[in-house]
């Protein structure tokens, strides 16, 4: 692979904004830009309150939004994030993650390295080398330029894209009363709008658990909560939320517009209001085109990498989930889903500067940058394999158990090439693992703490 020299990031979200720094203060590039379609970077921790003639773009967050990863796996490498000040939640609010990263990302708007209000609307590989990169100006009214650069990192995976079920009824459903199925990426909080409203809330993640949370607040109780299983991230429990099986159909009445879900179990949910997922997002970047040449022609064409169809879903021949296998100067971070997603973006980012930079070793072809993929997808098929009913958690990207040996593979190809890196980036071992564990103790802990319960200790938090 030819070393590349200039390097476009696309997206101004933490993996955006950590890859632009590792880029350029551990990397060895003569250009390195950021292009962020909002006007102000942030990615999920951004809400624009601007009025004006740009476009917007929906986000996970919303104003009331407290974290749930504490200080330590908030902060990039040489840069940490205050503790906040309230005792008993060590979880950062919105507005205080969006404080960090504006602060953390100030020094490379001033530099010229950022560029606000530029979306991507088309990114294809050249043959020869190179990638073309079409974008939006909105700083202009939307005019459209054209730029060629040697290498180019996607950040924006996930969160433009909401999952839904294949449940039967649900498309329909969603045709005939579109404002009646939301998705957790519009979800703005328990507003007036929901007042009095039967309300079913799918998922048992930290989105669906949260909205139905503050939904019982305001809407007609109980509040439905259909799961699949048990959820593993920290709740309260509530008498005003009621749990309930899977859903396997949806129907809609033309009398009265009211939704009804029937359940796995035989039971129905009648004079539904609102149908609320908070069920994840999937990964692609429709804007992306690669070439292919296929085996009945000689001339390569363009055609999407990534699809909602692809089997096991992922971003598709990736290398160590970073680099594109057949065209290496094409590089995805922030596609490991990760319970410490910020810590982790700042590992393989550095990785990546140092990979590009020639400091560390690539398989020299496709077929061997494709080991990688090929071996976790025999993973996940033994892992799927283990339960009639397995968890959406257990995919392509969510690393789970094998983080730690994937994180800690990255950091010794980092160390051996930068030693003095060994002492600077999170050092991914048993006493880390240990505080990433006791989180969720903590976030129990000040759950009861926000709501005005007395305070547990930990002996107590860990016994619900």
């Amino acid at each position: 692979m030819t070393q590349p020299t200039k390097l476009l990031i696309i997206g101004g979200g933490p993996c955006g904004l950590i890859t632009l720094r590792n880029c350029l203060r551990r990397g060895s590039f003569t250009e390195v830009q950021l292009v962020e379609r909002q006007n102000d970077i942030g990615g999920v921790w951004y809400q624009n309150h601007t009025p004006d003639h740009r476009p917007r773009w929906s986000t996970p967050a919303y104003p009331e939004l407290i974290g749930n990863v504490i200080p330590e796996f908030l902060s990039f490498s040489e840069h940490p994030f205050p503790a906040p000040p309230r005792e008993h939640q060590p979880f950062p609010t919105l507005a205080e993650t969006n404080a960090y990263l504006k602060e953390f990302a100030s020094p490379f708007i001033e530099s010229g390295h950022v560029r606000l209000g530029f979306e991507v609307i088309g990114v294809e590989e050249v043959e020869g080398g190179g990638w073309t990169v079409r974008m939006k100006n909105w700083n202009e009214g939307g005019v459209i330029l054209e730029e060629t650069w040697d290498a180019v990192v996607i950040t924006t995976v996930w969160f433009d894209n909401p999952y839904f079920p294949d449940i039967p009824g649900l498309q329909e459903l969603q045709q005939l009363q579109p404002s009646k199925v939301q998705h957790a990426i519009t979800w703005t909080g328990a507003h007036a709008g929901y007042e009095g409203k039967r309300v079913l809330v799918i998922g048992n993640a930290n989105s669906a658990n949260e909205m139905a949370s503050q939904l019982a607040s305001i809407a007609q109780t109980p509040i439905y909560r259909s799961t699949r299983r048990i959820s593993i991230f920290p709740s309260l429990p509530d008498p005003r939320i009621q749990d309930i099986g899977p859903i396997s159909r949806y129907t809609t009445s033309t009398a009265n517009d009211k939704i009804t879900a029937y359940v796995q179990d035989g039971t129905t949910i009648e004079d539904i209001d609102v149908v609320i997922f908070g069920t994840g997002y999937y990964p692609h970047v429709p804007y992306l085109r690669v070439l292919h040449t296929d085996t009945r022609t000689t001339a390569p064409a363009l055609v999407p990498l990534t699809s909602r169809t692809t089997t096991p879903t992922r971003i598709p021949s990736l290398h160590n989930q970073i680099l594109y296998a057949h065209n290496p100067t094409l590089a995805f971070i922030g596609a490991p889903t990760s319970f410490i997603p910020f810590t982790l973006s700042d590992l393989t980012s550095t990785w990546l500067a140092l990979a590009w930079s020639g400091l560390i070793p690539i398989p020299t072809t496709p077929k061997d940058r494709l080991a990688y993929e090929q071996e976790r997808i025999r993973i996940l098929a033994s892992q799927r394999s283990e339960t009639d009913n397995p968890p959406d958690l257990i995919n392509f990207h969510f690393l789970g158990r094998y983080e730690m040996g994937y994180a800690r593979s990255l950091r010794e190809d980092v160390v051996r090439a930068r030693p003095g890196l060994g002492e600077v980036l999170a050092r991914w071992d048993d006493e880390q693992e240990e505080r990433r564990f006791a989180m969720y103790a903590a976030k129990m802990e000040s759950l009861y703490v926000y709501v005005g319960v007395e305070r547990l200790g930990m002996k107590d938090v860990d016994a619900t």
